[in-house]
């Protein structure tokens, strides 16, 4: 047998195996939960690395350039408007038109720490800017464990109102 039949007698086999992993027969049952919260920006926890390319700031806020990271931390608050948590998230910008952030595309990834365990979230492409960001739920921990789902940060184009957040979860049965 040469190497390339071997190669893909080997590469069909995993298929294989992969595709019998994957079909709904054995898997775990998945229940579903909304969870919705208001995140308040922490003004004084945001930073900001202005990686090379160097460039000036445009009025308030800086212009960015690939490699640009930017971290920040929220608070979490119940539908009462109680903190009861916190968001922690940190971006790499990975593209820009015009160094603004309505413009600009990143890789995020954060952590929402809330009532019963804490949730990893990612979110790739449009990033910034006022409207929704919309982004994966790729783990959990505690009441969370093994979740997937996705969420929504919305905020209102224009004001300095907290943003509104929607977690969609599938989180497997125990």
């Amino acid at each position: 047998m040469t190497y390339r039949v071997l190669a893909a007698a080997s590469a069909v086999a995993l298929l294989a195996v992969l595709v019998a992993g994957c079909s709904g027969g054995g898997g775990a049952a998945l229940t579903k939960q909304t969870l919705t919260f208001t995140e308040r920006q922490n003004d004084n926890s945001a930073s900001f690395v202005d990686n090379p390319p160097k460039s000036a700031a445009t009025g308030d806020e800086p212009k960015l350039s690939p490699s640009d990271q930017l971290t920040f931390t929220a608070d979490m608050l119940d539908r009462s408007g109680k903190d009861v948590g916190d968001l922690d998230a940190s971006c790499t910008v990975t593209a820009t038109a015009t160094g603004s952030f309505d413009d600009s595309h990143a890789q995020c990834v954060g952590t929402a720490d809330i009532p019963g365990g804490s949730l990893t979230l990612a979110v790739g492409g449009k990033a910034f800017g006022a409207g929704t960001t919309r982004g994966a739920v790729v783990g959990g921990t505690g009441d969370y464990a093994g979740a997937t789902g996705s969420f929504t940060s919305s905020d209102e184009n224009g004001t300095d109102k907290p943003s509104q957040d929607t977690f969609r979860l599938f989180i497997p049965k125990q």
